[in-house]
């Protein structure tokens, strides 16, 4: 059901890798009619750029100039939103298993997070907005109307990233998929800048033994409140 709003909302959802923050946050975006931002796509899209550039995961340098200088544009599509980096239509690229292995260690350089930031801030601005990550609640938009931290344990998230890989028919090792997320998450969580954590006034959904609408559902009832 679409809301009417008299003023701009702003969802906040963040939470580790394969949490369901994606899929859930784009339904809930959709049935409220307004606009979804993952903004994990942004440092895959700066990851992306990096490889084909030929810049290393560990030059922090250079990346933070290529995400300073990266044109980002959230637009919106029939099939979706689609994101835009220097007028390119990314989207189809930014789940290529060498973005994934690279992802962490580009995300955790803190020029790349200031310059992605800022961004993420103008889009928000924008309107109405669901935008998810690991730092949106904390940093992006501490303000936002309403802050969700959804979770799932190691070993549910490797089973629906590992499903998400079969489905792309991507040969895949579940304790490998395993292993990687609990790398993923011990970066994410140990960062200098922008750790991962929930914020303080945000409502934390363990979604282990929840379906994707009952999730929906908890989050669509906290938002009829604000």
């Amino acid at each position: 059901m679409k809301a009417d709003y008299e003023c701009t909302l702003t969802l906040a959802i963040d939470g580790p890798a394969a949490s369901g923050k994606s899929v859930v946050g784009r339904e809930v975006a959709r049935r409220l009619g307004i606009r979804f931002l993952d903004t994990g796509a942004m440092y895959r899209a700066i990851t992306l750029a990096s490889i084909q550039q030929g810049v290393a995961a560990d030059d922090a340098c250079k990346l933070s100039s290529l995400a300073a200088c990266a044109d980002m544009r959230l637009v919106t599509h029939s099939n979706g939103d689609r994101l835009l980096l220097n007028g390119d239509d990314i989207t189809p690229r930014l789940r290529l298993a060498e973005v994934d292995a690279s992802v962490s260690a580009v995300s955790a350089v803190s020029g790349v997070r200031t310059a992605l930031v800022a961004q993420q801030r103008a889009i928000a601005s924008d309107g109405s907005i669901v935008m998810c990550g690991r730092d949106i609640g904390t940093v992006v938009l501490p303000d936002a109307s309403v802050k969700v931290f959804l979770t799932a344990s190691a070993e549910v998230r490797a089973a629906r990233r590992a499903a998400e890989m079969q489905q792309r028919q991507e040969t895949f090792d579940t304790r490998q998929v395993l292993a990687a997320l609990q790398r993923r998450d011990k970066i994410d969580r140990e960062r200098d800048d922008s750790p991962l954590r929930p914020a303080a006034d945000a409502l934390v959904i363990c979604s282990d033994h929840l379906t994707i609408e009952e999730v929906v559902c908890q989050i669509l009832a906290e938002v009829s409140q604000c």
